[in-house]
């Protein structure tokens, strides 16, 4: 009768198997989707530029857009770890804006034209399944969460709705990195005149100590 430890051996070599090949494909995607965008990628490039068949592909991914999912989801993970290690011992508002936009920033820098690439709207990605959300909805939602958890504070204005200036956070604090990456030079004055912006748009007048101590609790949806 074979051994447990012998009879498992095979099954376990596969599965790492598996998972090195579908860290390889990741990979591959985040490199091309990075540098053509969604559009001008195709499954057999990703398979290609993996080293693996394309049939392996299909072992991992159902399509296309289940790949770019996962690669937005790693992107996700990968961006909100940098942010909230950048905002770990940052409180009050003001300059909670102001490390996440420079963190932004940084982040753009060294991973150039994934946060773009992340980005892409998924609800005009071809006549593909609607299936999945895309990075800009989940960090909408993320935010949308904030501005309630704020407003509950009293460190947030409450007048607003909370979805709505979630999705324009989103797009304000995306443009910004952008332009302030592109000009380095104008970086301060970028970070200056965002934070300056919507810390007069966010933040009620009399906020005082709750706007001063106010955590964002980045990376949680919960509404």
């Amino acid at each position: 009768m074979m051994p447990t430890v012998e009879k498992a051996a095979p099954a376990l070599r596969t599965e790492r198997r598996k998972s090195a090949s579908r860290e390889r494909l990741l990979a591959a995607a985040r490199r091309l989707f990075t540098k053509r965008g969604y559009h001008a990628t195709r499954p057999q490039d990703i398979a290609r530029a993996a080293d693996v068949g394309q049939g392996t592909f299909y072992l991992h991914f159902a399509d296309k857009r289940a790949c770019f999912l996962a690669f937005t989801d790693a992107a996700r993970a990968e961006i909100e770890g940098f942010v909230r290690q950048r905002l770990a011992a940052v409180e009050g508002i003001e300059p909670q804006l102001r490390a996440l936009l420079e963190a932004l920033m940084d982040y753009a820098a060294s991973h150039p034209g994934v946060i773009k690439a992340a980005m892409t709207d998924v609800s005009v990605i071809a006549s593909e399944a609607p299936e999945g959300e895309g990075l800009v909805d989940r960090w909408a939602a993320q935010w949308a969460a904030q501005i309630r958890a704020g407003a509950r504070a009293g460190a947030i204005r409450a007048d607003y709705d909370a979805e709505i200036i979630g999705h324009a956070l989103v797009g304000l604090l995306r443009g910004a990195a952008g332009f302030g990456n592109r000009h380095r030079e104008r970086r301060g004055e970028v970070v200056d005149t965002v934070v300056a912006f919507l810390v007069r748009a966010l933040v009620p007048e009399g906020a005082g100590e709750a706007a001063r101590h106010h955590k964002f609790l980045l990376g949680s949806a919960q509404r």
